[in-house]
């Protein structure tokens, strides 16, 4: 899915008592922790933090975020990433959004998907992109909320967003 643009992200304020932290040396932890619990699909490997972020600090420390309960304890987190060649152009890229199970359907993604959005504008993203799987119904809701559409550069890809849409819509 791609965004053209920040202008008009919607804004949403994280409520009391939860709070939304930047990432801290030793957080690949935190971050694996989290994603393990709530992903469902996709192997969560030891090394995969390294292979999605790399290792530099200052980057993580600008661009990865963490939701955090009442007691700071992290409960989601998401990264206002970035992707130098998205078929041949620089893109932001929101990257790997997650809530733990227990902390699902209380609209915290909301709050955690604009400051990732906000993120990226600031870092002078124009544009973003993001993955997600078809199967990921309430993720892509979000995402289309937020002003993401479907990218779609193939006829597999099209048939694909059609049977998205008819399972997010009904055969209305």
């Amino acid at each position: 899915m791609i965004r053209h643009g920040f202008e008009g992200a919607p804004q949403f304020e994280l409520s009391a008592p939860y709070s939304i932290r930047a990432y801290r040396s030793g957080d690949e932890h935190v971050w694996r922790r989290i994603q393990l619990a709530a992903e469902a699909y996709l192997e969560i490997g030891p090394q995969l933090f390294e292979e999605q972020f790399g290792n530099d600090e200052h980057a993580l420390r600008e661009r990865q975020f963490f939701l955090c309960d009442a007691q700071g304890t992290e409960i989601g987190t998401a990264t206002a990433w970035f992707d130098p060649d998205h078929h041949g152009e620089p893109f932001g890229r929101v990257h790997w959004v997650a809530i733990v199970p227990g902390a699902q359907g209380r609209g915290l993604s909301k709050p955690l998907m604009s400051a990732v959005c906000n993120r990226l504008r600031k870092l002078g993203h124009n544009c973003a992109c993001l993955g997600t799987h078809d199967v990921r119904l309430p993720a892509i809701g979000l995402y289309l909320k937020f002003g993401f559409v479907p990218e779609i550069r193939s006829e597999k890809d099209q048939q694909a967003w059609q049977r998205v849409f008819l399972r997010l819509h009904g055969s209305d």
